[in-house]
């Protein structure tokens, strides 16, 4: 890797990097990353603390976490990485990550001094409504904020088992007529804040879901 001299974006998805990231973002590499993805790579504490240490962190403009569990030892050295990356980050993927209303709101005052975030990527995780509304209420100091990818709340489903597994909330029905009222509370509250223009939605494929060159 040492021989890529402009590599700006790396994709590691869906690999076996716990304890191993240090070897693979050495200092062989010549420049330091603008776009990180770790999607599904069961990446442990050690491997989170190195990257918000490493010379990778304040120029990361895309970094995507999805799959990664962030919700029990992890969530404390995730933290300190958003902080580290937050000058510079302008997307952040966080799907399945095992994220509840607790650990969202632990988050949040590390998340919202990502101040040029325009797209945050929420889906599959346990959130409810009350979760969603702290967030969406927070997020207003977010200027350049364009596009919310959110999880169906854990409200809008029936005899969910405690905490669901991603797989649950992916695959199980949501009561329609209750997920309407949370889509027009939403709305409703995005008027009220003078942030209609930010797009809230659970469309994982939305426009902004795009390679870090379009950014």
């Amino acid at each position: 890797m040492g021989r890529f001299m402009c590599l700006r974006e790396l994709s590691m998805g869906s690999s076996l990097l716990s304890g191993r990231l240090d070897q693979l973002l050495s200092s062989t590499l010549q420049r330091p990353l603008e776009s990180l993805e770790l999607a599904f790579c069961a990446l442990l504490p050690e491997d989170l603390r190195f990257l918000a240490q490493s010379s990778h962190a304040a120029h990361l403009k895309k970094l995507d976490l999805s799959g990664n569990d962030l919700s029990g030892n992890q969530l404390t050295p995730f933290q300190g990485l958003l902080q580290a990356v937050a000058t510079t980050l302008l997307h952040l993927e966080l799907t399945e990550c095992q994220l509840a209303d607790a650990q969202l709101l632990a988050t949040l005052p590390t998340l919202t001094r990502c101040a040029s975030l325009r797209y945050l990527g929420l889906y599959g995780n346990p959130l409810s409504m009350a979760g969603l509304k702290e967030l969406l209420r927070d997020s207003v100091v977010q200027a350049e904020l364009r596009t919310v990818v959110h999880p169906f709340p854990v409200d809008c489903y029936e005899g969910l088992p405690w905490p669901p597994p991603a797989s649950v909330l992916l695959e199980a029905s949501i009561n329609e007529e209750k997920f309407a009222r949370v889509e027009a509370e939403l709305h409703q509250l995005l008027l009220a804040s003078g942030r209609a223009h930010v797009l809230w939605t659970t469309d994982i494929y939305g426009r902004l879901a795009a390679d870090y060159f379009s950014l």
